[in-house]
């Protein structure tokens, strides 16, 4: 199996900066700058903070100003490189109504599944899923020394009172994600189904997933979807890895779980997160997979050593 690098940035790419605060008031006229002058200028703004910072940012923008906030707690209801994905379409989107270009705000909170590693596997993913696009990506961070050093470890400026300055310790970035590993594959107990495939057995996998998709209420689009990312999963461990994956569905709470198991390793740091280029041959399977499905992980062997053998991705769907 093979990984993708995302293209470099363009002359109007991403801008990720940290924004260092003392309180919520004083968070949101860190903010407001920036975000006036993005709607000045024909950008959208989207903003996903704690409640009491978005009060004091509408107060001090005014209601009508075309801000879009976010609750952070829907917004962060996935693991983080998915959320990254949710992110980066919500840019997408604005840029194919007309925006010239985005800014937008997010900050840690307290959720019950979001620890220190979340948070930075989450900045991590969205400096790659959105580094070939016409964003300012703030991120808020309390202005205390620990927090500023782990602000200057993932970002290449802070912007203080308006002012960029650069970062003295910025790290790299496969460094700080082995440093803040992902949680292991859930045990999910017996799955509903087991089916080792090759590349004769494609078309006979696809009609089982299908099946399986009606069965759990997806209805005909997201059946659809469904079925296009399982087989863009499976097709990849079947030309790029061992050539016999192994494919395993659950049904459970939050949806219709299909994993593609293969004893192939690779080193996919940020699987699904950027469109590969137009011209390029690989990567596409995956971002596609991440694109039609509710939720998208990967665990490999080399980046989540003792999780995993090879290489394990999972896609969930939900009934609409």
């Amino acid at each position: 199996m093979t990984s993708t690098t995302a293209p470099p940035p363009g002359p109007d790419g991403l801008v990720h900066r940290a924004v260092p605060y003392r309180d919520p008031e004083h968070q949101a006229v860190a903010i407001a700058g920036p975000v006036a002058e993005a709607l000045e200028i024909g950008r959208r703004a989207l903003v996903i903070v704690d409640p009491r910072c978005a009060a004091v940012l509408r107060r001090s923008l005014g209601h009508d100003a075309g801000v879009e906030f976010r609750s952070p707690d829907r917004m962060h209801s996935a693991p983080p490189f998915t959320v990254a994905g949710r992110w980066s379409r919500a840019v997408r989107e604005a840029l194919a109504d007309g925006a010239s270009g985005v800014c937008t705000v997010g900050q840690p909170v307290e959720l019950p599944h979001a620890d220190p590693a979340y948070w930075t596997r989450l900045d991590l993913a969205l400096s790659h899923a959105l580094r070939a696009l016409p964003v300012e990506l703030l991120c808020c961070f309390p202005d205390a020394e620990a927090d500023r050093a782990r602000a200057g470890a993932l970002h290449d400026e802070f912007l203080v009172d308006g002012v960029p300055v650069p970062s003295d310790c910025r790290r790299d970035d496969h460094e700080l994600l082995a440093e803040n590993p992902q949680r292991p594959p859930d045990e999910l107990g017996p799955p509903i189904m087991t089916l080792p495939v090759t590349l004769d057995d494609l078309g006979s996998m696809r009609r089982i997933v299908e099946r399986q998709a009606e069965l759990s209420g997806l209805g005909p689009t997201r059946v659809s979807d469904l079925v296009l990312a399982v087989n863009e999963l499976i097709s990849n461990g079947v030309e790029h890895g061992s050539g016999h994956p192994v494919l395993r569905m659950w049904r459970t709470e939050a949806g219709l779980v299909s994993e593609m198991s293969d004893a192939a390793t690779c080193r996919l740091a940020f699987p699904g997160l950027a469109a590969p280029p137009v011209s390029g041959e690989r990567g596409r399977g995956m971002w596609l997979a991440s694109e039609l499905s509710d939720v998208l992980q990967v665990w490999t062997a080399e980046d989540d050593p003792g999780q995993v053998t090879g290489t394990v991705v999972r896609v969930t769907m939900s009934p609409p």
